[in-house]
Formats: structure tokens, C-alpha cells, sequence
């Protein structure tokens, strides 16, 4: 437990460790997103839409109660400048607490959900989901303090090992024939598989310790934390909930998978850097300078992955769809292409949220919710006459109308000015947009001569990364800099010295 109290002040390689992190959660996510492609292809074809909506409509109340289940209080953990006993012992027992209540409550509520969708076979399979609750809280803590030492390298051996037992369960439980419980199985296997792993790796033991000064030191932070997670869930997810209730099961199904694969970007590159920066801001969060500099580079970073994988999934919506999952699920092409360009803004918004956390004002992050989580929700009330379609329109506009005030109002804290990082953002989207353009050409030309999607899609794929990484060579932006430590120091020289005369910052 050494190194979880380090003083950060006296930590000297603290670039080091964050690139080290990054590349360890990006090795870990992409793992991850193999595993979960692959996955979702085979079940894909083995399930219906109509399964995947009925644990979707289970997913909103049980992602809402999750919140409750540790309440801010491993990001707390993080936050804190020191960690010492009793501080992590505390959360432990207060986590395992929250869960236990948790899975009790849902479990009581599962006929009451059942009867709003008019669906009884969801009291079951809420209540068996239910039981992840009293297994993930014991996690919470383990995991907080391996991202807290920045150990993102075990972090990263225990997702990918979650990861390839949840999808071994779901599977093998599909062959079997056993439908929607596949799911559930693959739910409950992920959440063991991963606790066990994280005590394994953290060698922390939680002690039989509990102070109540600790809970009222962090308390402010976290209730404000969870109150924004709670107004950002209804905010997200509200959507599921209405169309579940008013269109059915395999409507929200199109759905649930359009908007999964928009935000695999998101998931993929925002969230992955994400939480490395925060433990990382959070040792800088008195250093405005330090801090500004960091985020602007990391999200150029982001901006240079997500913008042309987002634009370039809208671009081939109809042939990924059709390959990915089957012609059953071609509907869902239409929302993809409705809902990529908001995970692009969305990619880089998500990032404010690390600013409220690191510089521990979660009370300015709870003020937004307030004001921006009721608006998200009348937009899906106002797009629900047209159905999914309507929603995912209605969304984006609203959408795409906050997103300005979403980084303006961080920023402050960081002395940082929306200009002047949208500026920054600006050739990254020029080189996206061209790619865009030549990769709808030639799917729509090859659609005119007939081609099928299978061949259609490799395709697009390589000439849209083909134009993109060559309007990258050519103008050489600065992020490339960045973009390359993210990958490790050892490069030839050739390459670091080239590198070096782009470093908009003159470091290396």
C-alpha cells in the first residue's frame, strides 16, 4: 500500500506513468472490444432482437441503481491528494453495504418493472441481473486504488480476463439454447471474474474499520458526483425506457444496438484515456498551467482516433450493419448514421466531466445536470411520435445545441478558452470530413455495380484509412507528437527527431 500513499508532489515521473497507462488501458480496451465484437456477432445470430430488448429494458433501472451501489466513493478515493487507513477500509464496507441494499431493492421492484413494460418474463431476469450488485461492490474499492497507483497494467490483465469469461458464458449458454439467459449469464460470470481478479492484483485486504470523520471528509464530493450520474443516467437512457414502454422490445433492440456502436468510439478512446487522465489531473489540479496543457494535447489526441472513426462508421453504416450483425438488424443502419455525428461532439464533451473531478468540484458538475439532464429527456419525449427515428434526431438537436456550454462552463476552471480549443480541433475535422467524402463515393459506386455488402465494407475501410492517414502524413499536425509517446519512447531516432520538430509544446 506504499505507493497509494505517495505524496504526489513527490511523484518524478508522472508523464511516464500516464503514457504507460494509456497504452496499458488501450491495449485493454481494445482487447476488450475484439472479444465483445466478436461476441456480439456469434450472439447476434443466435438471439433475437426481442432478447437483447428485454434485457435492455431491465439495463435502465439497473444502471440507475448502480449509482447507489458505490456513490461516488471510488472516484473519491482517486480524488484524495493522500490515502491512508481507515479512509480505504471505510469505502470497502460502505460499498458492500450500498450493494447488498441495492440488489435488495431492484429484487423487490422487478414485478413493478415487469408490469410497466407489460413483459412478466422481466422479473426473473431483473431479479437474477439483480445479483451483480453484491458482487461488483467489492471490487469498487480494489480497483479504485490500482487506478489510484496508476497500476493500468493489471487493470488492463483483469478487464481482458473478464472480458473472455463473460463471453465464454454468454456463448456457451446460447448454443445451449437457453435465449435471453445467455445474457444474464455473461453478466454475472464478467462481475465475479473481475472481483476476483482485482483482489488478486491489488493485494489490498480491506480491515475490519469503520470512520465515520472519513465518510463526512469526502461526502461532499461524492453526493454531488452521484447526483450528476443520476440526473446523466435519466439523461442517457431515458430513451430506452420510452421507446421499451411505447414502440416494443425489438424497436429498442435497433435501437440499443445503433447507439452501442456509436458510442464504441466513445468507449473505446474517450473513456480508455479517461481514466488514466483523471488519477493523472488529479496529482496537477492546483496547477492550471500543467493541467491546461495536458488536457488540450490528450483531447487532440482523442479528436485525431474518434472524429474519423465515427464519421467513417456513418459512412458505412449500411455494409457494417449488414456484415456485423446480419440483414435482420439493417434497420438499425439508419439510426447509426442518425447518431454518429453526436459520438463525435460526445467524445470530446465527456472529457469536462475529468476537469469537475480533478479539481473536486463535482458541486458545479451537479448545477449542469440539473439544468442539461430534463432538456435531453424532453427531446426524446419530442421525437417519440416518429419513433426511433424521431428520437434520434430529436436527441441529436438538443444535443448538439448544449454541447458548447458543456465544455465552456469546465473550461473556467482550467483558465481555458472554448475558441481557442476548438481552434486546435479544427484540421483533425477538415481531414475527417474529406475522408468522409471520398469513403461515400465509393460505397455508393460500388453499390451501383452491385457489390455485396461483405466486399463493400474492406473496401470503403481501407480507402477511407488510406486517405485519412495520408492527409495526416502530409500536413503533419501537431498531435502526431502526441500520439506516438502514446505508443511508448522507443521509436528510431529518425522518427523522434521528426516527431520533435511538431511538438507544438517544443517537449518531448
Amino acid at each position: 500500500m506504499n505507493e497509494n500513499n505517495t505524496s504526489p508532489s513527490a511523484e518524478p515521473t508522472l508523464t511516464t506513468r500516464t503514457l504507460s497507462g494509456a497504452k496499458w488501458s488501450a491495449i485493454a480496451r481494445v482487447g476488450q472490444q475484439v472479444i465483445a465484437l466478436g461476441t456480439t456477432s456469434v450472439l447476434a445470430r443466435l438471439l433475437t432482437p426481442a432478447d437483447y430488448g428485454l434485457v435492455g429494458m431491465c439495463a435502465f433501472f439497473l444502471g440507475l441503481a448502480s449509482i447507489f451501489r458505490d456513490f461516488g466513493m471510488s472516484s473519491a478515493v482517486i480524488q484524495q491528494k493522500r490515502v491512508e487507513e481507515p479512509l480505504p477500509s471505510t469505502a470497502f464496507w460502505l460499498n458492500a453495504i450500498f450493494g447488498a441494499t441495492t440488489c435488495a431493492v431492484c429484487m423487490l421492484a422487478a414485478p413493478l418493472v415487469a408490469r410497466f413494460y407489460h413483459t412478466p418474463a422481466l422479473t426473473g431476469i431483473m431479479r437474477a441481473l439483480s445479483l451483480s450488485f453484491i458482487i461488483s461492490s467489492l471490487g469498487s474499492v480494489p480497483s479504485a486504488l490500482l487506478s489510484r497507483s496508476m497500476s493500468f497494467r493489471k487493470i488492463a490483465a483483469t478487464e481482458i480476463a473478464t472480458a473472455v469469461a463473460s463471453s465464454a458464458a454468454g456463448i456457451s449458454f446460447a448454443l445451449s439454447g437457453q435465449g435471453v439467459w445467455s445474457l444474464v449469464a455473461a453478466n454475472l460470470t464478467g462481475a465475479a471474474t473481475e472481483v476476483v481478479a482485482f483482489a488478486v492484483q491489488s493485494r489490498w485486504r480491506p480491515k475490519w474499520r469503520f470512520d465515520f470523520a472519513q465518510i463526512r471528509a469526502i461526502f461532499g464530493f461524492s453526493a454531488n458526483l452521484s447526483g450528476f450520474q443520476v440526473l446523466n443516467y435519466f439523461a442517457r437512457n431515458a430513451d430506452n425506457m420510452l421507446l421499451g414502454r411505447y414502440v416494443g422490445a425489438s424497436a429498442l433492440g435497433f435501437y440499443q444496438y445503433a447507439y452501442t456502436l456509436m458510442l464504441y468510439p466513445l468507449d473505446n478512446v474517450s473513456a480508455t484515456l479517461g481514466r488514466v487522465l483523471f488519477p493523472a489531473f488529479s496529482q496537477v489540479q492546483d496547477d492550471n498551467e500543467r493541467f491546461r496543457s495536458a488536457y488540450t494535447r490528450v483531447c487532440s489526441v482523442i479528436a485525431a482516433i474518434t472524429f474519423p472513426m465515427t464519421l467513417g462508421m456513418m459512412a458505412v453504416a449500411g455494409p457494417l450493419i449488414d456484415v456485423l450483425l446480419g440483414p435482420k438488424w439493417h434497420p438499425a443502419a439508419r439510426l447509426l448514421t442518425i447518431l454518429a455525428p453526436v459520438g463525435l461532439v460526445q467524445s470530446i464533451v465527456t472529457t469536462g466531466g475529468h476537469i469537475y473531478m480533478a479539481k473536486g468540484r463535482t458541486d458545479w458538475m451537479i448545477r449542469w445536470g440539473i439544468f442539461s439532464a430534463p432538456l435531453l429527456v424532453v427531446s426524446f419525449i419530442v421525437g417519440l411520435p416518429l419513433g426511433t427515428e424521431g428520437v434520434a434526431i430529436s436527441y441529436a438537436a438538443f444535443f448538439f445545441a448544449l454541447a458548447p456550454a458543456a465544455l465552456a462552463i469546465p473550461f473556467k476552471l482550467i483558465d481555458l478558452s472554448l475558441w481557442q480549443f476548438v481552434k486546435r480541433l479544427l484540421p483533425t475535422l477538415g481531414y475527417t470530413l474529406v475522408m468522409f467524402i471520398v469513403t461515400v463515393a465509393v460505397r455508393i459506386g460500388l453499390e451501383q455495380i452491385g457489390l455485396r455488402p461483405s466486399a463493400i465494407l474492406p473496401a470503403c475501410v481501407t480507402v477511407g484509412v488510406i486517405v485519412y492517414v495520408g492527409l495526416v502524413v502530409w500536413q503533419k499536425p501537431p498531435f502526431l507528437h502526441d500520439l506516438a509517446l502514446l505508443g511508448g519512447h522507443r521509436l528510431p531516432a529518425p522518427v523522434v527527431a521528426w516527431l520533435a520538430r511538431h511538438d507544438p509544446d517544443g517537449s518531448s
